[in-house]
């Protein structure tokens, strides 16, 4: 007899959890809707049948979820499916009803049920998704919105994005200092593990310490399309290439060890400053923005390697910057022009986000090409296409 509760007890609770799912942290209605039901939009329904939810966007780690029917195994007896699960007994339909073994479905208490003034304030849920819903036709516009949101922004982005700089600004910042290599035998390539020495000492930082770090920076000198005409105007370009310890300190000199690189390491044509906190942004989603005007959109003046094809995840310097509303994290669509037809909408190359913004310029990180026969080029037009919301 004492065998015959004990399996009675266990096919119920086998039962139980079929039909329910203990919350995790970071659950969310609509994750567990496309994981059981196979649909993210069939939210509502979830919601509808767990009655002591009382608002559908926050749900805790250990609440039990009622998933319902359909995802039970083949062997938990069946039974006949209602609006709500507390009518259903899904859960304890196999226990005997003998008191200590009867188990209660979640939120079936009087007092653990939504209150149904809170429901009607949400209206009607189900029309608010895809179900029941016509498809519009395409309008003809050029609207934005019709584009879906960028990926979330990753801060490693801003870390690697190039940076430019007049030879003159580049020549008066202080934060930059020399480096030469510290090997007996100077190779051609520095990597990990060789010996640079950088031009700061005890008399010109007096905070400087062993163990600090020092960020070797690949500046090369480019002709950038000047913004109105056909003239070129001299540049530096900036970009990150390793990072290096300071193992030993002098007056005015110190030796460092290459902790890391990320692209080749050329000391003549080097520059180091001392590592700079990184102000990464936290962008939690983005706002559309739908209209854009052709002749205020912003401009690709460089590419990074003129010589490659710009591909995904290449970089690209537009010449527009915060002052005109392009900012950091932003997502940005690349177009091309037809310029035999004035009224011709203009052709969408592929997307991206803007991944470091200065004043009057701007690097955009290249996230999605949408054609293989045309190729973005220097001179294309670039529009923020979602503003990205910044968490402060």
């Amino acid at each position: 007899m004492r065998f015959l509760k004990c399996a009675s007890i266990c096919l119920g609770l086998s039962a139980l959890l079929a039909s329910a799912y203990i919350v995790k942290e970071g659950d969310t209605l609509w994750d567990l809707s496309d994981e059981f039901l196979k649909d993210p939009f069939a939210w509502p329904d979830l919601w509808e049948n767990n009655r002591h939810i009382q608002d559908p966007h926050w749900i805790y780690p250990g609440d039990s979820i009622y998933l319902g029917d359909s995802i039970q195994e083949e062997n938990v007896i069946a039974v006949e499916k209602t609006k709500y699960p507390c009518n259903a007994a899904i859960s304890d339909s196999a226990l005997p009803k003998g008191k200590g073994y009867y188990v209660k479905n979640a939120g079936c208490d009087e007092n653990d049920e939504r209150s149904a003034e809170f429901e009607n304030l949400l209206g009607n849920l189900r029309d608010k998704d895809k179900k029941g819903q016509k498809k519009r036709k395409a309008e003809d516009s050029y609207y934005f919105q019709q584009r879906p949101a960028p990926k979330i922004f990753n801060g490693y982005y801003q870390l690697h994005a190039p940076e430019i700089y007049t030879l003159d600004s580049l020549k008066n910042d202080k934060r930059f200092i020399s480096i030469r290599s510290g090997e007996k035998k100077e190779p051609i390539l520095h990597m990990p593990e060789n010996e640079v020495v950088v031009g700061v000492g005890k008399k010109t930082n007096a905070k400087l310490k062993r163990g600090d770090l020092v960020e070797i920076i690949d500046a090369k000198p480019i002709d950038v399309p000047a913004t109105k005409g056909t003239e070129f105007a001299k540049y530096a370009l900036l970009r990150l290439s390793g990072i290096a310890k300071i193992t030993a300190i002098g007056d005015t000199l110190s030796r460092a060890k290459i902790v890391t690189t990320f692209r080749e390491i050329k000391i003549n044509q080097s520059k180091a400053r001392m590592k700079q906190p990184l102000q990464a942004i936290n962008v939690s989603g983005y706002t559309p923005d739908s209209v854009a005007r052709m002749d205020s959109l912003a401009r690709i003046r460089y590419a990074m390697d003129p010589m490659l094809l710009i591909g995904a995840y290449s970089y690209v310097l537009i010449d527009k910057g915060s002052a005109q509303a392009y900012n950091t994290g932003d997502g940005v669509a690349i177009w091309e022009e037809d310029h035999s037809d004035a009224t011709l909408p203009p052709r969408l190359l592929g997307r991206g986000l803007i991944v470091r913004a200065s004043k009057n310029e701007s690097s955009v990180l290249i996230r999605e090409l949408y054609s293989n026969s045309r190729h973005i080029e220097i001179g294309h037009k670039v529009s923020v296409t979602h503003r990205a919301q910044i968490v402060k």
